[in-house]
């Protein structure tokens, strides 16, 4: 039988918790056998094809990911009890497969963010299964976000068509900061809410709610503006399949021009349904 390689690929696992959304302590084993050998930053590829530069900080002897992990972790919506399973090949360079909660390989289509995002947020397959936290002394409270308020499909599209109170967002965005600024924007108007990440750069296309009882499903041309500035896109129909519409020719045009980062948090506000011309409101990612 031949023998496996004893260096390389090397595979450890981590569990994702509360206190490692915002950096993440990679296994002190590892630190002592591959720690010198790591240039910084590292880089994370997952399946999607996708790359994340992520730098760490040595602090006691322990190596911590820092700079970078928080928007790996918003793309790919990871909370408390997701797992990521790591795979270093050397030269600073790990592949990575993301589990759920439900112990199931996410879907790495981080394009489109879809109505079903929320599942199983809040529950587990075996809740006799208690996830210790890193920190000493520390352990999950099992309690959910105070930004977690999903709202079902229904009670949005009732909500958005009103226009004279505050509307919601028709979507419940990736990433903590984004669910954020979707519950701090105020507006009498329907909108939506994007966390953009690489694949949006990326792309010439992007997607975006069905836009269900406030745009017809056919092709149309919609406009975005900033100010005194604008572009625009077309808007394809309805996808059963992904339940979304996607916004197509023109969106490399606008995110390269309105100078859209990974990190950025977008808000597409519709001020006019006739003529379909969304106001833009950018929060920048170091804001």
């Amino acid at each position: 039988m031949a023998r496996r390689n004893a260096t390389f690929p090397i595979h450890f696992f981590k569990i994702i918790l509360q206190s490692n959304l915002q950096r993440l302590k990679i296994p002190h084993k590892f630190t002592k056998k591959h720690g010198v050998g790591l240039s910084n930053p590292v880089l994370i590829k997952p399946p999607d094809g996708t790359k994340w530069k992520v730098y760490w900080k040595k602090i006691d002897g322990e190596i911590w990911f820092e700079k970078g992990w928080k928007y790996f972790t918003e793309n790919y919506s990871l909370g408390h009890g997701s797992l990521v399973v790591f795979e270093y090949k050397g030269t600073s360079k790990f592949d990575v497969v993301i589990l759920g909660r439900n112990a199931v390989e996410i879907d790495y289509d981080t394009s489109c963010d879809t109505d079903d995002e929320n599942d199983n947020v809040g529950h587990s397959d075996d809740e006799s299964v208690e996830i210790l936290d890193e920190w000493p002394n520390q352990k999950s409270t099992g309690k959910r976000s105070p930004l977690f308020s999903p709202r079902p499909y229904k009670k949005v599209r009732a909500e958005v068509m009103k226009t004279s109170e505050r509307t919601t967002s028709w979507n419940w965005p990736k990433g903590a900061r984004a669910q954020e600024v979707a519950l701090k924007f105020i507006s009498t108007n329907p909108f939506f809410t994007i966390l953009i990440n690489p694949t949006h750069l990326a792309e010439n296309r992007v997607c975006v709610p069905t836009l269900n009882g406030v745009i017809e499903n056919k092709e149309k041309y919609v406009m975005l503006q900033i100010g005194k500035r604008s572009w625009n896109l077309k808007l394809l129909p309805y996808c059963e399949a992904r339940n979304v519409r996607r916004l197509s020719a023109g969106w490399s045009l606008f995110a390269r021009e309105s100078g859209l980062q990974a990190g950025d948090v977008c808000v597409f506000e519709l001020i006019n349904k006739k003529d379909l011309v969304f106001n833009i409101h950018i929060t920048k990612s170091d804001s």
